[in-house]
């Protein structure tokens, strides 16, 4: 799940022109951090100035839950085999 988002990217959220995007941030309407020559949007102003212009929601809400690991496999430690020599062979007499 994404966090922040380009003026690129929230304006293809909102099926608009980024130019949008960026007049609304130069407004105050929209919050939005200036990275370099770029701005990053939070989602979760992403969505307050989406539903603050009349649109509904617009991430849907995603319900985290408590999801217990699996257990990792114990591991049995084994001694290390030494190495044998050549065996002796019997012969049938």
């Amino acid at each position: 799940m994404k966090h922040t988002y380009t003026l690129g990217e929230a304006a293809e959220l909102l099926s608009c022109h980024k130019e949008t995007i960026r007049r609304a941030i130069k407004d105050g309407n929209l919050q939005a951090a200036k990275l370099g020559r770029g701005y990053r949007v939070s989602r979760v102003d992403l969505e307050a100035f989406w539903q603050a212009q009349g649109g509904g929601v617009l991430f849907e809400k995603v319900e985290q839950q408590a999801v217990e690991p699996e257990p990792e496999p114990e591991l049995v430690e084994t001694k290390p085999k030494k190495p044998r020599g050549p065996e002796q062979l019997t012969l049938p007499t």
